[in-house]
């Protein structure tokens, strides 16, 4: 059945009051409920504590004075014993004594020795009703223990009840009253209604316009309506356009925007912000040290609130921790302050690379070039003229300057490299013949400190990989072997099918490397002991090559550690396909 505009707004005004009343209702009664039973707490806390003071001064068995207790109050009254035994009780007899249970677990009595006063309410096993029980400590002679006071909650709920059905009359009663005005409201403001839409229904059928009807009561009322519902149309719709012009230049910024009021609630923060802080896209009532941890941030926040704009970098605590450059300043209005964070860790990143490798690469070039400097004043002095001591300054001004050639020869390799510009060719490779030419080129070194190469690589193994790159990547992982581990060391090199992947092991019985220094072994120019690498020669990026070539060709590159002792480099590239 469809109701009209009169019959709605009966409705309406019907379930407000009826809604109103079941709420008060609930309301008083929780509330009388909750005052009852405090008021029975009180009278029980005052009966206790009477009752304490008799047993103080009753020299009568403890099971009389809880009977005469009980039936002055009207209360069951339980006298307990420091051991939790029973010594008197008002609704028990006292031959039923000998039987009850120990009560020193009982929560009151617990509360009560602990905290001088306890309290519970529960059922209680005995009675066969919910009771409430107040209880005290008492000391009276040699005897000591726990006085404890209950009462059953029947009568508490029976006046509850009573006042339920008090509040139901009431509520009918209120409910019948509104009923007949919210008839006679809706009634007259039915008519206004129905006025106002006959004139709307003429004027939308292209009628004359007229006057609109109105009351001596509500002069203007039709034409202060089609104003007003004009204007909040119209308004309604252009904040909805500048919010989301707004939305969309603030989702669309790679920097993180974030808003905080004055009390640093946290009113708005766009994609980029949740990304770079790693947060949920719930913010609503939270603030922004609930949200956002950090000390730098918070303290930026509160100068901007205070009306002083910074800039601040702080690194997130994020997995992995992201190095942010914010800059907070205060809204103009003073109501709160926006902070706009830039993630700068790659650029932190490669500033400190550059600075590690100019660092690094001017140490390794300082070396020779004093060599070649020193020899050459050397021979300038003098030493020329005598062929014996000229060859030999000679000789090492040749090392040096092999050693430069090999350092920029590295270190044009390893910028083509990260630049792409090395060519790479990837075809079918046969392992074998590579890994043989390989050990081959080693060979004399090899035999100078009688070390044994053996290699166990199979005739048919293939890779997918540019044959050039994989023997440069192979005689380095080899030639390092050879050159850190001891005389009469051993190598083996193999290699094993892993799903579509082969991984190639270099494994020496060398002194090993540390834990701490096998995630850094494949960085440029990166030493574990430096002095040992000065003595055996490098340039220091053989490894950072390897590491470069191996992922250009879509291979892994590691170090695990061997058994008993030593190291074990690993290679995994894709295996050619069947």
């Amino acid at each position: 059945m469809r109701l009209d505009v009169r019959g709605k707004l009966f409705l309406v005004s019907v379930l407000l009051v009826l809604s109103v009343v079941l709420v008060a209702g609930g309301y008083l009664e929780g509330q009388i409920r909750e005052w009852a039973h405090g008021r029975a707490q009180a009278e029980l806390l005052a009966q206790a504590r009477v009752g304490r003071v008799a047993l103080a001064y009753d020299t009568a068995p403890a099971d009389a004075v809880a009977d005469e207790l009980g039936a002055a109050s009207g209360t069951r009254v339980t006298i307990i014993d420091r051991s939790g035994k029973v010594l008197g009780d008002s609704e028990l007899a006292a031959s039923e004594l000998a039987t009850v249970e120990s009560h020193d677990d009982r929560p009151e009595v617990v509360d009560a020795v602990a905290h001088g006063e306890g309290r519970a309410v529960r059922y209680s096993a005995t009675l066969g009703t919910d009771m409430m029980y107040i209880a005290v400590p008492f000391t009276a002679g040699a005897v000591s223990g726990t006085l404890r006071v209950a009462r059953p909650l029947e009568e508490m709920d029976a006046a509850v009840r009573r006042l339920r059905i008090a509040l139901g009359i009431a509520g009918l009663l209120s409910l019948a009253g509104a009923v007949v005005l919210s008839g006679l409201a809706s009634h007259f403001l039915a008519r206004t209604l129905r006025t106002l839409v006959a004139d709307a229904r003429r004027a939308v059928e292209g009628e004359e316009p007229r006057q609109p009807s109105e009351t001596p009561d509500e002069p203007g009322l039709a034409g202060s309506l089609n104003r007003m519902a004009a204007e909040l149309e119209s308004t309604v719709g252009m904040l909805a356009a500048e919010r989301s012009r707004f939305e969309a230049v603030l989702e669309s910024m790679a920097e993180g925007v974030v808003a905080v009021d004055q009390a640093q609630q946290l009113t708005l923060i766009n994609r980029a912000a949740l990304g770079l802080l790693s947060l949920s896209i719930e913010h609503g009532g939270s603030t922004l040290a609930e949200r956002i941890p950090i000390p730098a941030l918070l303290e930026l926040v509160q100068r901007a609130l205070a009306g002083q704009p910074e800039r601040r970098e702080f690194e997130t605590r994020t997995t992995p921790p992201r190095q942010v450059l914010a800059y907070a300043s205060p809204l103009r209005n003073q109501q709160g302050a926006v902070v706009v964070m830039h993630d700068v860790t790659e650029i932190r990143r490669l500033e400190r690379v550059r600075r590690d490798f100019v660092a690094n690469v001017s140490h390794e070039l300082r070396t020779p070039v004093s060599i070649i400097r020193a020899n050459a004043e050397t021979l300038l002095d003098g030493a020329i003229e005598k062929p014996e001591i000229a060859r030999r300054f000679l000789d090492a001004q040749l090392r040096s300057a092999d050693r430069l050639a090999a350092l920029v020869a590295d270190l044009l390799e390893i910028s083509r490299i990260e630049a792409g510009t090395y060519e790479m060719s990837p075809d079918e490779i046969e392992l074998e013949p590579i890994v043989a030419h390989t050990i081959d080129e080693v060979e004399r070194l090899a035999q100078e400190k009688h070390i044994e190469i053996t290699s166990s690589v199979a005739e048919d193994m293939t890779v997918w990989a540019d044959e050039q790159a994989l023997e440069q990547v192979l005689l380095n992982l080899i030639d390092n072997a050879v050159k850190y581990t001891p005389a009469e060391g051993k190598i083996r090199v193999r290699a094993a099918r892993r799903g579509d992947m082969v991984r190639i092991e270099v494994e020496d019985n060398g002194p090993g490397i540390e834990p701490r220094h096998r995630a850094r072994v494949f960085e440029r120019f990166y030493r574990v002991d430096k002095g040992r690498s000065r003595e055996v020669g490098g340039t220091g990026l053989g490894l950072a090559i390897v590491k470069h070539l191996a992922e250009a060709m879509k291979g892994q590159v590691g170090v695990e550690p061997a058994e008993p002792h030593g190291s074990i480099f690993w290679l995994t590239l894709p295996a050619a396909s069947d």
